[in-house]
C-alpha cells in the first residue's frame, strides 16, 4: 500500500489539497482567520484577498471577486464585522454609514475594475470587528488554548 507524501504529513497544509476543498468550507476557514486576524486591529481588503487567495490557490482571478464580495456580505450580515476607513492622524478605524449594499458596491467597484492594479483598491475598505466577531474571536483562542493543554 502506497502512501502520498501529503497523506503522511498531513493533508491539512497541502496546498493541493487545499485546491479541492469546496469554496463553502474555504470560505468558512477564511472567515475564522480573519476573525483571529481582526483581534489586533482593523484589517484592510487586501488582507481579505490574500487569505482567500491562500485557501483557493488554484481560483482565478474572477474567482477569487466572486468569493470575496459575497463572503464579506455574509460576515457582515451576520454582524461579525463592520465595514469603514481609517480616519484622521491617529488613523481611528470610523465604520461606513452607508447600507450594506452601498457599501459593496463602493467596495467592488475598485476591487474589480482596478484588480490588476492593487494600490488602488487594497487600503480601499476595511473590516473590524463587532462585538459578537470579537467573542467568536475569543472563543476560537480559549480553544485553541484548552487543546494545547489537553495535548500537553
Amino acid at each position: 500500500m502506497s502512501h502520498s507524501k501529503s497523506g503522511l504529513y498531513g493533508d491539512q497544509h497541502d496546498a493541493a489539497h487545499r485546491a479541492h476543498i469546496p469554496m463553502s468550507t474555504a470560505r468558512e476557514a477564511v472567515r475564522n482567520g480573519l476573525i483571529l486576524e481582526a483581534l489586533g486591529g482593523p484589517i484592510d481588503l487586501n488582507v481579505v484577498d490574500w487569505h482567500v487567495k491562500h485557501r483557493n490557490p488554484s481560483a482565478s482571478p474572477p474567482e477569487v471577486q466572486n468569493e470575496t464580495l459575497p463572503a464579506i456580505r455574509e460576515w457582515v450580515s451576520e454582524g461579525l464585522f463592520r465595514l469603514g476607513a481609517p480616519r484622521g492622524r491617529a488613523k481611528r478605524f470610523v465604520a461606513w454609514r452607508r447600507s450594506l449594499d452601498h457599501s459593496l458596491h463602493r467596495i467592488s467597484h475598485g476591487y474589480v475594475k482596478h484588480y490588476g492594479d492593487p494600490e488602488r483598491w487594497m487600503f480601499s475598505a476595511w473590516r473590524s470587528l463587532t462585538g459578537k466577531g470579537e467573542q467568536l474571536a475569543r472563543s476560537f483562542e480559549q480553544n485553541d488554548t484548552d487543546g494545547y493543554r489537553r495535548k500537553s
